[in-house]
């Protein structure tokens, strides 16, 4: 068998902690390399003060609230919950709320008129869309007001949905047409 031509590292035999850092030299890490089990500097493992300060630190719920409205508009109900889910005290959650609101960054007209336009073009219907921002805690006369402010001819987008699924032939019998009809319902059509 050919030896390689690289040379081999060879192991240490000393414990770790023998070495002047603490860190394990013989394996290739300096003071300041940033390959370590935590992926951290080690100056961020010390306070200005040089005491230890924890590895991680927890985000604040106005910077969560941030992170999750950058993907996309949430109702304030729906932020609610997701800040309750990740354990922030009642009182953090309220304040950052009020705060973003306030703000301008959380607007349940936005989130209404994104969710509505976005379920439209999925081609789902006014009934469907209804049924979920009830789900989601939406009053009713609010729902109802996003419907009708939406720019979207309910009949053309039924007739769309349904040249899609099954073609531009129009059903002659009976049986196919309550087919078609069931498939318009469950999507959330009238027709």
């Amino acid at each position: 068998m050919a030896r390689s031509p690289w040379p081999r590292r060879k192991r240490s035999t000393k414990p770790e902690d023998d070495s002047p850092s603490g860190v394990n030299s013989a394996a290739g890490d300096s003071p300041l390399s940033l390959k370590r089990s935590g992926g951290e500097h080690p100056a961020a493992l010390f306070t200005p003060d040089g005491e230890a300060q924890p590895t991680r630190r927890r985000a604040s719920a106005r910077r969560t609230a941030l992170d999750l409205l950058a993907r996309r508009e949430h109702s304030v109900q729906e932020l609610r919950e997701k800040l309750r889910l990740r354990e922030f005290p009642e009182a953090e959650i309220e304040a950052t709320l009020a705060a973003l609101t306030a703000d301008g960054l959380l607007s349940e007209e936005r989130f209404l008129e994104s969710f509505v336009g976005s379920h439209a073009r999925r081609g789902h219907g006014p009934v469907w869309i209804r049924a979920a921002l009830e789900r989601q805690g939406i009053p009713g006369e609010v729902i109802r007001e996003a419907l009708e402010a939406a720019d979207v001819d309910w009949d053309a987008a039924a007739e769309a949905v349904r040249v899609k699924r099954f073609g531009p032939a129009v059903p002659t019998d009976f049986r196919e047409r309550a087919r078609q009809a069931r498939f318009l319902q469950y999507r959330g059509f009238r027709k």
